[in-house]
């Protein structure tokens, strides 16, 4: 096994260790506690328990810290796929919040406009119009006050 292997291993040991348990069921979790990452003396130990040889077990191991590296690998990619599209959809919906917004401020703007003729073209009728709405809200809070 290569140092990189080695540093495959360390890097996701807790799913290796799982995997060599199920493989080669007469370890224990006492067994491997110390051995974090350790090729070799994973190798003896498992040798120790099973009579298997040394390239047998080291062959076995290979393939299960490949397959233990590529299932990360998946999973990553899967990760980061998923974040994209969480972007994606993310940037859509700001998009559409904002068009939305300045879609409300452009009616906002013209309210505003046409409130603003209707006062310049009829400037008594406005400030009739405004008193008469503040004497009956006033009526109205003061009816509601007494109760």
């Amino acid at each position: 096994m290569t140092t990189s292997q080695e540093l495959k291993m360390k890097g996701n040991w807790n799913e290796l260790r799982g995997r060599i348990e199920e493989r080669w069921s007469e370890l224990n979790s006492h067994d491997l506690d110390q051995l974090e990452g350790q090729k070799d003396q994973i190798i003896g130990k498992i040798q120790q328990k099973t009579g298997e040889t040394s390239q047998k077990i080291e062959a076995e191991l290979n393939r299960i810290v490949e397959n233990v590296c590529a299932s990360a690998s998946g999973m990553s990619e899967k990760l980061g796929n998923s974040m994209h599209s969480a972007q994606e959809q993310f940037n859509q919906a700001s998009q559409a919040a904002r068009q939305q917004m300045d879609r409300m401020n452009e009616s906002i703007n013209e309210g505003y406009q046409q409130a603003e003729a209707v006062v310049r073209k009829h400037p008594a009728e406005s400030v009739a119009v405004a008193f008469g709405t503040g004497l009956i809200a006033g009526v109205i809070v003061s009816l509601a006050l007494r109760r």
